[in-house]
């Protein structure tokens, strides 16, 4: 096997050329370029073609990308193999849609890429069908085509649509201990990931990406769905115990399973999805999106809750109702698998909230105290420094949404609300409201249009759709358990209303928000 290296760096072009492990793998370097022009004026003038190429990414004149895509235009079965830094990878994701063979990161030792040269002779015979692979996913996760012009394409190809479930294999850690880099060796991982799929009897396609391998699992009519989930899920645990040379550690996603072979986009933000809440879990996991979204609809549960009860909190002058809240918020978070990100995002999320509600009643806390707090909460490092220093300035908030209600209209304004968000869901009215507060019914109303800009029937409204749209994700009621749990007592005019606010029916909506295939107006 005859090898050319292209490197802009001649250093490194002299270093691979000079390897020992070559003749141990019956290869040789026949050909060194200093970029990719250079090297395609050498494919152009040889009478014998390179069994295989390794190019850097990064050179002038042509860089590694540009030089690729001129070599799949000429030869279309070339092998290459790419050399990137590893805050490349990014880069490098463009050559997947090329073909390209497997990437090595940058500094690596010279049996990594003996191995990796060597693992390609192995896998010489897949790479034909890798390629037929890659077409297969970059057409069908191209989202710019419909979903006619992919059943088209499938039926073009011979290929039947229908059911399937989508697994990707990451890498846990790009580097070690150390800080040394993981190089990634795509052709060995796919090899073994496909001849371990295919020794259980899971036919599929596979595809490379900087960092891992998907693999695209058709379920076939004779394999139940449970039984096709189970098997993936055995086999998913199975290959996380893959290892390299230096015991590269991997973690697994799973998707859900989707009815048609056009869903392949959003397949592949499911596993990853999966993949950044791996951290949760720690190396070699196994994570099935099905399982992430319960986990991660209980912890929105829990912070929807905390969140709805801040504004109470605010405004009610006792400092023990907001350290009472955030220990509960604490402990329920945590009961749910929350990281130290998530309690970040939380705690963000509960500043923003805090300002809203004082926002709501007219009231801005300065520029600088606004910004001052989301920095610390981001440099913060402990967790106990994040609630720390949300609790203070919580505090501070509550402090100065007090002052500034003191002998004001908007202290009516807010007690107004508060009722609103105590009582929406009863037969509430205006009157009962001034009778609630001692106040003329008249001058309530004329305040409220004055402050707010709405009279209380759209206050009352728009709490009320808000409420249920809520309970439209988080509770599987009908659409007309909804209305009436939120205090409408017509469904005709709850849908009316829901659809004049959100823009979409109560069904559509939450079709819509759940991912659901088709937006089902009622």
């Amino acid at each position: 096997m005859r090898i050319m290296i292209v490197d802009d760096e001649r250093e490194i072009r002299e270093f691979l050329a000079g390897m020992e492990g070559w003749a141990a793998i019956g290869c040789e370097v026949a050909w060194s370029a200093a970029n990719g022009e250079e090297a395609l004026g050498m494919l152009n003038a040889c009478t014998s073609l390179p069994d295989v190429i390794i190019t850097d990414i990064r050179m002038p004149v042509m860089d590694g990308i540009t030089f690729a895509e001129h070599v799949r235009r000429r030869y279309a079965d070339m092998p290459i193999i790419f050399l990137t830094a590893y805050h490349e990878f990014d880069y490098a994701r463009q050559a997947v849609k090329l073909g390209v063979s497997d990437f090595m990161t940058k500094p690596f030792l010279p049996e990594e890429l003996i191995r990796t040269v060597g693992s390609l002779r192995e896998h010489e015979p897949m790479l034909a069908g890798w390629r037929e692979h890659d077409q297969f996913f970059e057409l069908l996760a191209d989202e710019q085509h419909s979903a006619g012009y992919k059943q088209q394409w499938l039926q073009g190809s011979g290929l039947q649509d229908g059911e399937f479930i989508l697994l990707y294999a990451e890498l846990d850690a790009p580097r070690n201990s150390d800080n040394e880099h993981f190089p990634f060796a795509a052709a060995h991982l796919r090899g073994q990931i496909e001849t371990a799929a295919g020794g259980v009897g899971l036919q599929g396609w596979t595809a490379s990406s900087a960092s891992g391998i998907y693999l695209f699992v058709p379920l076939r009519q004779q394999t139940g769905l449970t039984a096709g989930r189970e098997q993936l899920m055995a086999f998913a645990k199975e290959i996380t115990s893959v290892s390299g040379s230096r015991a590269m550690s991997l973690s697994v996603g799973i998707s859900q399973i989707f009815s048609t072979f056009c869903r392949l986009p959003e397949a592949l933000r499911q596993v990853k999805k999966c993949m950044e809440y791996r951290m949760l879990l720690g190396k070699n996991s196994v994570i099935a999106y099905d399982a992430m979204e319960s986990f991660l609809t209980e912890k929105e549960k829990e912070t929807d809750a905390s969140l709805s009860l801040i504004a109470d909190a605010l405004r009610s002058n006792d400092p023990e109702k907001i350290r009472a809240l955030l220990k509960d918020s604490y402990r329920s978070m945590l009961s749910v698998g929350a990281s130290k990100k998530d309690m970040q995002h939380y705690a963000l999320h509960l500043i923003e909230k805090a300002e809203a509600a004082l926002a709501d009643l007219g009231i801005r806390p300065s520029h600088g105290m606004s910004v001052d707090i989301r920095e610390k909460l981001i440099k913060a490092v402990l967790l106990t420094d994040i609630m720390k220093e949300l609790e203070r300035q919580l505090i501070a908030y509550q402090v100065f949404m007090q002052q500034e209600l003191q002998d004001s209209p908007l202290k009516v304004i807010s007690d107004v609300k508060q009722i609103i968000r105590e009582r929406f869901a009863e037969e509430l009215t205006l009157q009962a409201v001034a009778n609630k507060l001692n106040v003329n019914y008249s001058y309530l109303s004329r305040l409220i249009k004055k402050e707010t800009g709405h009279n209380f029937t759209d206050m009352l409204w728009d709490y009320r759709i808000e409420a249920a749209k809520t309970k439209l994700l988080r509770e599987d009621l009908k659409t007309y358990e909804v209305a009436y749990a939120v205090g409408f007592k017509d469904t005709a005019h709850f849908s009316f209303m829901f659809k004049k606010k959100v823009g979409l029916s109560p069904s559509a909506y939450r079709a819509h928000v759940r991912g659901g295939q088709g937006l089902a107006e009622e």
